[in-house]
């Protein structure tokens, strides 16, 4: 059932877990439902908050009524453009994964800025030319691939391309793992990496491939040719193969992180960490 029988006139009620929205929203949980409707989900006040920071189109909130005010005041209030959908605890169990859920769900329109998708043929690497880029070669792990662009944004990347393979953007625990950092990345997706390295180079781009058994190691004496510079191109590899070896070939050198005896790797999140931090050096000294 649906009213708008509420403190605020202007929000909706929703009761019933059958509702046609309450199922639709519980479907998003699904790439090629979240793709048919051109909708996704996010979870919680803060990240509504960062939605509405980057000027995202958020379509509905729900929220749960036995805080709904609270709620909505912690968010800074809803956009007037924006449904607001009061619902129970048994509904918003069903459109939230969260095991202890805050009781604030958001559904947010696609947006261009935050997801592209391009053939390697169309590339233009001009249209990126003043663009900080970070490389995804396959990394699946919705939990690294949310920290790895919550990493990028705090290190001054701007575009993250995304070849075959990666998780969606779109997903909820990509969202949430990224703190919002997600909202705020153009994330390219890609059907061909190699062709895509060879137009970056090129332009005159930069592109170095993350390895655990690369030949310049992150440091105090760090000198891939010269050093980082704040357009080189950075790849991080999938978390079991690594980078593929199509574009490894392609690279123009294999940056690596120095760790103690007997420790062989970090995670893919981890290492982009440590290596980004590394390139947004030179953003800092102005090279």
């Amino acid at each position: 059932m649906t009213d708008s029988n509420s403190k605020n006139s202007k929000f909706e009620r929703i009761t019933s877990r059958n509702n046609p929205l309450i199922v639709t929203m519980a479907k998003l949980d699904q790439k090629k439902y979240r793709d048919e409707t051109g909708l996704f989900l996010i979870d919680g006040v803060k990240l509504y908050r960062e939605a509405k920071a980057a000027g995202s189109d958020v379509f509905a909130v729900f929220v749960r009524e036995d805080a709904a005010d609270e709620l909505i005041s912690s968010a800074g209030g809803i956009a007037k453009d924006t449904r607001v959908i009061i619902v129970p605890d048994s509904v918003m169990d069903r459109i939230t994964e969260e095991r202890f859920p805050e009781g604030m769900v958001s559904a947010v329109r696609y947006s261009d800025s935050i997801k592209r998708e391009e053939s390697a043929a169309g590339f233009d690497a001009k249209f990126y030319s003043g663009r900080r880029i970070l490389i995804l070669d396959g990394i699946q792990d919705t939990g690294n691939m949310g920290a790895i662009m919550r990493s990028a944004r705090a290190f001054g990347i701007d575009t993250i391309i995304c070849g075959p393979g990666c998780a969606d953007v779109y997903g909820r625990r990509v969202m949430r793992a990224s703190m919002g950092a997600a909202l705020r990345l153009m994330c390219v997706y890609i059907d061909n990496l190699s062709d895509v390295c060879r137009k970056l180079l090129h332009a005159g781009r930069r592109v170095f491939a993350a390895c655990p058994d690369g030949d310049k190691p992150c440091g105090g004496n760090f000198e891939p040719e010269g050093g980082f510079k704040p357009l080189d191109c950075i790849v991080i590899g999938n978390e079991g193969h690594g980078v593929s070896d199509d574009v490894l070939s392609l690279c123009t050198g294999r940056v690596t992180v120095p760790m103690s005896e007997g420790q062989e790797s970090l995670n893919a999140a981890c290492a982009a960490t440590v290596i980004l931090w590394e390139r947004y050096k030179s953003e800092l000294r102005g090279i």
